[in-house]
């Protein structure tokens, strides 16, 4: 097939000898070769798919001119697959990756201009654009993207997209059910979509009918240029388009580049030289005899950028099929049917704020989201600086701490107009956090306060089981998907007293069988949230605490103590706060326990709860009584501050009378040794 023009490019070489070698790696793995090698060892679709090809080839053209200067439009809807991570990209990303997709589908990207000599009039603008829908399914409008919080947005190990498009149907915001392949393109960003996988897709096929599965997976950091992605990593997306549209890699359906049989498959496209596949850019690549077109989209190299006129022509015979509904996608009654063929009207008013969560004196980014086309804006900020604005997108300062509502009214037309209100959107923390030391046992807390803030995962406080007292805190994890994250985040802290504190906490955790994978991570942040940074990791090999079982509940030898003592520097700041993230991987529920940030290394410490031993009167006035069923051989008082303001180490008695006459009126904390043991008591001093 490509003899000729083997030839005419040898002869073209002699006189454009290229002396160009740039060594970049590659920068994605598309998973189009493993998908396709998984389904044709089911039967039926290689029945399907050997007709199917062979259809391919008989009505393959050998140009790109069949219907030139018709543009082909093809609707889309972006299902963002999260787990409350980074994952969870915004409307602006995918935006950009859209752009991006039908930028370089119609050959305007500016460093087409760099393309090699020998491929330059092979350039094909290839007619085709991808159009966010803007009607479900069911005739709602919407925003042309879904969000679907699921554990299943991480699939790392083999390719398999089935569970994501299960909880797409069940669980977006949008509408519940089938979106028909032969309706929209269905794209789904994920966290992950297979191991080492930057996106994957499969050719026009009856297979697959009209269910969603006829559609295309990215990863997150490959959908975009910005926000999690990047300028590289976008290219992904018209690759996985091109598969999409029916195009193999230039080496042809094998499973990997740079395999040296790849020099005698073919691509079925006349244009592009036999080649290895590239996954850098030599442009001197001839190990088929041929110059190669490293720069074509379908290669694996960092310098993609083109399409040939032969890959026009197969793309637009793919759109024009009836083979997997791609034709049915392109019809005036199917453009009706999603939106996509007039201005979609302004049908909703929402927003999104870079963060719900900070300290007093910070500010908020507020943009708007509302759709389609808003012309006004009305804001409402309660608690905020300013409390109003008509502004499109703004900045917003919160003085005080406490918990906020925001709503934004907004028009399309300055006569219908709607509201968006979010309750309790914005939580405000003091800027100067609590003073150390700190000591939680969840004996007596709102779990609902902004002290402990648990949006993600399933966090709750028991009264099963305790390493002392009566409550601790639980992750419920029995049952669960694994991956799913549980993400708990605490107030604020003052740290700025010292330059180095201590964290210790117990926890308890078996495991329900050997393959169980969870872990648990402590991080902290030293700017109200803003960004965190691991401070401790306890895989699933240190998490264990008691033998593999079903029903975990701990007994008292089953608790161990996690301590953190790299909180140092830069993290001793007013305005501390840390968290934790449990990652579920099949075993039974986590249990946690006294929490304990000090200015002194305290393992082994037992706190409030203990009720063996006894401080008393409380409030008190003149004097304090300690008294323990055991030997009391230290004492040390803290105000609330964390400053030391008593200390008495020299004691041999199981009761001591303290004269607290000369204490100002406040809180203190008060640190009993007994033996290898330390018990922290608060009280109050009237």
């Amino acid at each position: 097939m490509k003899k000729l023009f083997r030839l005419l490019l040898g002869l073209l070489i002699l006189f454009s000898i290229k002396t160009k070698l740039v060594a970049q790696s590659q920068d994605f793995s598309c998973g189009h070769h493993i998908v396709l090698a998984k389904l044709l060892k089911d039967s039926t679709f290689k029945s399907f798919y050997d007709q199917e090809q062979r259809i391919n080839t008989n009505n393959q053209h050998s140009s790109g001119t069949q219907n030139k200067g018709v543009l082909y439009k093809i609707p889309v809807v972006f299902h963002v697959v999260h787990n409350n991570g980074v994952e969870k990209i915004d409307r602006a990303q995918v935006l950009d990756a859209l752009a991006i997709l039908n930028r370089d589908l119609r050959a305007l990207r500016a460093d087409t201009a760099s393309v090699d000599s020998l491929f330059k009039p092979l350039i094909a603008d290839i007619e085709v654009e991808f159009v966010l829908a803007t009607k479900a399914p069911d005739g709602t409008c919407f925003s042309g993207v879904t969000m679907t919080q699921s554990p299943y947005s991480y699939n790392n190990g083999d390719i398999n997209g089935s569970d994501q498009v299960d909880d797409v149907m069940m669980y977006n915001d949008v509408f519940q059910g089938n979106w028909p392949g032969n309706q929209y393109l269905n794209v789904f960003v994920c966290g992950s979509v297979g191991t080492g996988i930057a996106g994957y897709t499969y050719y026009p096929s009856s297979f697959f009918g009209n269910t969603m599965n006829n559609g295309i997976w990215l990863r997150h950091d490959y959908c975009g240029s910005i926000g999690t992605g990047n300028p590289s990593s976008s290219k992904t997306f018209v690759h996985e388009v091109g598969h999409w549209l029916n195009l193999p890699h230039t080496w042809g359906s094998t499973n990997e580049p740079g395999v040296a049989s790849n020099c005698s498959s073919d691509d079925g496209v006349a244009d592009t030289p036999n080649t290895i596949g590239s996954s850098w850019c030599n442009y001197n690549e001839t190990t088929c005899g041929s110059v190669a077109n490293i720069e074509n989209h379908m290669e694996y190299s960092p310098c993609r950028k083109m399409f040939t006129l032969g890959q026009k022509a197969r793309m637009r015979t793919a759109v024009t099929s009836s083979l997997g509904g791609r034709s049915n996608l392109i019809n005036a009654a199917n453009h009706l049917a999603t939106g996509i063929d007039t201005i979609a009207p302004f049908c909703k008013a929402d927003f999104f704020a870079n963060r719900y969560i900070t300290c007093s004196g910070d500010s908020l980014y507020f943009q708007d989201y509302s759709y389609h086309n808003p012309i006004s804006w009305n804001w409402d900020f309660t608690g905020g600086n300013p409390n109003v604005s008509n502004l499109e997108n703004l900045y917003t300062t919160y003085p005080s701490a406490g918990v906020f509502d925001v709503s934004l009214t907004s028009s399309g037309d300055s006569i219908n107009y709607l509201t968006e209100l979010k309750n309790d959107a914005i939580i405000v923390m003091d800027y100067n956090g609590e003073q150390l030391p700190f000591y939680e046992g969840f004996e007596n807390i709102n779990f609902n306060s902004p002290e402990w803030i648990s949006n993600i995962g399933n966090w709750s406080i028991t009264d099963e089981v305790s390493y002392n007292g009566t409550y601790c805190l639980k992750v419920q994890n029995s049952g669960v998907a694994e991956g799913t994250k549980h993400v708990l985040e605490s107030k604020t802290f003052d740290l700025s007293d010292s330059t180095k504190v201590y964290f210790n906490f117990k926890y308890a955790f078996a495991r329900k069988n050997s393959t169980n994978s969870d872990y648990l991570k402590v991080l902290a942040s030293n700017d109200c949230g803003k960004t965190w940074s691991v401070r401790k990791i306890i895989q699933y090999s240190q998490l264990i605490t008691a033998p593999d079982q079903n029903n975990f509940i701990p007994s008292f030898s089953d608790w161990r103590e996690a301590s953190i003592t790299s909180l140092i520097g830069p993290f001793c700041v007013q305005n501390f706060r840390f968290k934790f993230e449990f990652e579920s991987g099949g075993g039974n529920d986590l249990y946690i326990d006294n929490i304990n940030i000090s200015y002194e290394n305290t393992t082994g410490i037992s706190f409030d709860n203990n009720y063996e031993l006894s401080i008393y009167p409380n409030p008190a006035n003149d004097n304090l009584t300690i008294s323990s069923p055991t030997i009391i051989s230290e004492i040390v008082v803290f105000d609330i501050m964390g400053k030391q303001v008593y200390s008495n180490k020299k004691i041999n008695t199981k009761s001591i009378n303290l004269n607290t006459s000369k204490l100002s009126n406040g809180y203190y904390s008060i640190k009993v040794k007994q033996g290898e043991e330390i018990f922290i008591k608060s009280f109050v001093k009237n």
